[in-house]
């Protein structure tokens, strides 16, 4: 089965939605499901024209290739002529996003499947929720019904340069305050720095108040034994435990661990950290045997530069 998100936000939107469904039928297969559509306000950019958005499961014998190029074209027979790119979004009178294909995974140029952004997306998750809720994600190994659930009580994003703020860097700080008495806080500068680092990926998690209350670190390694992952500074504000924030955090850090073609994830832990080592265990992760050793390069460093 193949799910797909359609989107307006121009023109008459429901009729919008209907025409482009008709077309998917003729062109593409045809339509098993429909969910109702839904009002939703823009996502990445600012408008005044709110949008329409449904998914549609369709049956379908062609290659997701044909598929890809069918939708393209369904959208500029429809009037839309711009394609979102880059992280720059416009009003539109279509939008028509390829979301899965049963549990097939692919990555290339044109396609990603599953969606790399559709657990982000409340638009996409709550449609797809009802016409196909207990279609498991083959990154996640979550349901549609169990992804939207998280997405509701939380919002998992990535550091990006441009959110680099003062009152963003005192949040963070006040964060990983809570790891270590001896931490050092961070410099604007030094967060700046550190969401430009290609192999270093920061999540934030917030609340649907928009309160930051976690965060942690993807660290990837391209080595001669493969490629690895590191989890590091997870940490979830005190006031906010108990709500399964960490749980969350470290399922998003595997997804992306997976999605980057990581072979293994890997993250130390203090022996004394009991309930975080059950969690840890709890996600599949294993107490290897080995010695961790470590050393302080700071001083020296510091020397360096002098």
């Amino acid at each position: 089965m193949l799910y797909l998100s359609l989107g307006t936000n121009l023109g008459n939107r429901h009729e919008n939605i209907n025409r482009a469904c008709a077309l998917i039928g003729e062109r593409i297969g045809t339509v098993v499901r429909k969910a109702t559509p839904v009002e939703t306000a823009p996502v990445g950019f600012e408008s005044d024209n709110l949008f329409v958005n449904t998914a549609v499961a369709v049956d379908t014998t062609m290659t997701l290739a044909e598929v890809l190029h069918a939708t393209q074209q369904i959208e500029r027979d429809m009037g839309r002529t711009v394609k979102s790119k880059d992280g720059v979004y416009h009003d539109r009178i279509i939008d028509i996003d390829l979301l899965a294909s049963d549990n097939r995974m692919v990555c290339t140029p044109s396609l990603q499947l599953p969606h790399p952004e559709m657990t982000d997306r409340l638009f996409v998750l709550e449609p797809l929720a009802e016409i196909a809720p207990e279609w498991c994600h083959p990154l996640y190994g979550k349901t549609i019904r169990q992804l939207l659930d998280v997405r509701r009580r939380c919002h998992i994003v990535p550091l990006k340069a441009d959110d680099c703020s003062t009152p963003l860097l005192d949040s963070v700080n006040t964060l990983l305050a809570q790891l270590s008495s001896n931490f050092v806080p961070l410099t604007l500068a030094q967060l700046t720095t550190l969401a430009h680092e290609p192999r270093t990926h920061i999540y934030l998690l917030y609340t649907p108040q928009g309160t930051l209350a976690g965060t942690a670190t993807l660290c990837l390694c391209h080595q001669l034994t493969g490629n690895k992952a590191w989890v590091e500074d997870v940490v979830v504000d005190a006031a906010q435990r108990g709500k399964g924030y960490a749980r969350m955090l470290l399922d998003h850090l595997m997804f992306q661990a997976r999605r980057h073609g990581a072979a293994t994830a890997n993250l130390t832990s203090r022996p004394q950290r009991v309930a975080a080592n059950r969690l840890y265990q709890s996600l599949g992760f294993e107490l290897r045997e080995t010695n961790v050793y470590k050393m302080g390069l700071a001083d020296e460093a510091a020397a360096l530069k002098s």
